[in-house]
């Protein structure tokens, strides 16, 4: 089955590039790179405008900032810094991009990962940026590589493209042990039910949200008892009914509320509202209205 995501890159033509992928398409491209787990890396300073999104691609990126200031952002409208001496990681299937900010050149280097089991560790539901003192190194490790693989293009024989490559993947490898160690399960529990709560028209059965932490459903339910206190589905379910109620205080129409709430038929949606409340959808707004106040929503 073909994998579909979305790509988009605004790179000014003063943004010079260079780049090893591992496709013959690539502007250089060398396939060893595949059986070390990466798609494509490079080298790259955004001098005019430089700005890259992605949606559900099946690959990490990773960006080593060197100068100037760049920005990592989500859909919801999250924003973090990059700057000199940091490292983000945008995860796979992830809808997320980064961006050059301010009037400073952004240089950087930068790797597409294959969720490989190498990579495993680099799996998360948010961007993550961290401090690194490898960017330098790695830049470094980036261009000799490249132009190694420059020679290995032109069939010359006594290239070093593989020694080049090995130690590139050594010096990556080192730079992205911050993110080895995992968080505990009660942070990365946060952070699921986090993502799950701003997405909740997707369906989130047991399984979608194992597979967000690489775990079995079983092991997700335990964690959940133990951690949260509840089963995985009352927490979503819970976390459904208080934003419906929210959408409906605020007017939003029940076929409406129904569908943000992952519902396909509202008749479905009323009943499970109902025996949450007690009260139908329709009578949100009178039973607050008769209360003479607008009661807080927790989630």
């Amino acid at each position: 089955m073909a994998l579909i995501y979305r790509e988009r890159l605004d790179i000014g033509p003063e943004s010079p590039q260079i780049m090893v992928g591992t496709h013959v398409f690539h502007k250089e491209p060398y396939p060893p790179l595949r059986d070390r787990g990466i798609m494509m890396c490079g080298l790259s300073e955004g001098r005019d405008f430089f700005e890259v999104e992605r949606v559900d691609t099946p690959w990490h990126v990773l960006a080593f900032c060197l100068s100037g200031r760049g920005e990592v952002f989500t859909p919801d409208g999250l924003t973090r810094t990059l700057l000199p001496g940091q490292l983000a990681l945008m995860p796979a299937s992830v809808h997320c991009g980064y961006r050059r900010i301010g009037t400073e050149p952004m240089q950087h280097v930068w790797f597409l990962l294959y969720c490989t089991s190498r990579w495993d560790y680099l799996h998360r539901t948010l961007p993550a940026i961290t401090h690194s003192v490898d960017g330098a190194t790695l830049a470094d490790a980036m261009r000799q590589f490249h132009r190694e693989v420059l020679r290995f293009n032109t069939n010359d024989t006594s290239n070093l493209a593989v020694p080049a490559l090995d130690f590139l993947c050594l010096a990556l490898e080192r730079a992205t042990q911050a993110f080895s160690t995992k968080i505990g399960w009660s942070e990365q529990l946060d952070q699921l039910f986090a993502h799950a709560q701003k997405n909740l028209q997707q369906d989130w059965t047991n399984a979608a949200l194992a597979a967000q932490l690489h775990i079995t459903t079983t092991h997700l339910h335990r964690l959940c008892m133990q951690h949260l206190g509840e089963t995985p589905n009352k927490l979503i379910f819970r976390m459904k009914m208080n934003q419906a109620k929210e959408l409906l205080l605020h007017g939003h129409r029940v076929g409406d509320v129904a569908r943000a709430s992952g519902y396909q038929e509202i008749s479905s949606f009323s009943r499970r509202f109902r025996q949450y409340f007690g009260y139908n959808p329709s009578q949100v707004l009178s039973k607050h209205l008769s209360n003479g106040k607008h009661e807080q929503v927790w989630y």
